[in-house]
């Protein structure tokens, strides 16, 4: 899904990736930020250990290039939702893919979204098609119009 798409049509692909990497058998729950408070990230997944709490920050974003705003957003999260009882696992940042993330710092995961494209998309060209040339005083051939039996249906 290259060209024209919001950050928001992102994340039930993020959702669908969170939920791979951390499954619900194992003990991990996904919040998903509620939309009226500008405080929380996109997504928060956490389980209990005991009495501990571990969580993973992950926040979303369109952007072809990573910026020190989107780094210092993550880190303030981090502040607001740890404590005494809770350790802050992981803290990341999910992009589309062919966005530039060489400017994040160790501490700040990135992931990429391959089903959304930003940057150049002419980097690379597109292979064209080989046709067959016809030969002189040949017809092209035509498909049948005939419909072909679905031989599933019929075992």
């Amino acid at each position: 899904m290259s060209g024209s798409f919001r950050e928001f049509d992102m994340y039930p692909y993020v959702r669908e990736l969170l939920r791979r990497r951390f499954p619900a058998s194992q003990g991990w729950v996904i919040k998903e930020r509620e939309r009226r408070n500008g405080y929380e990230p996109d997504y928060i997944v956490e389980r209990r250990r005991g009495n501990r709490i571990e969580r993973h920050i992950f926040e979303v974003k369109r952007e072809p290039k990573a910026r020190m705003e989107h780094v210092r957003q993550v880190n303030r999260y981090a502040k607001y939702l740890s404590g005494p009882n809770v350790e802050i696992k992981s803290k990341n940042i999910i992009y589309p893919a062919g966005a530039d993330v060489s400017g994040l710092p160790p501490d700040i995961g990135a992931l990429k979204l391959r089903k959304f494209k930003v940057g150049n998309q002419n980097s690379r060209p597109k292979k064209k098609s080989q046709k067959k040339k016809s030969q002189k005083g040949h017809a092209s051939r035509r498909k049948s119009a005939k419909r072909r039996r679905n031989w599933n249906v019929l075992l």
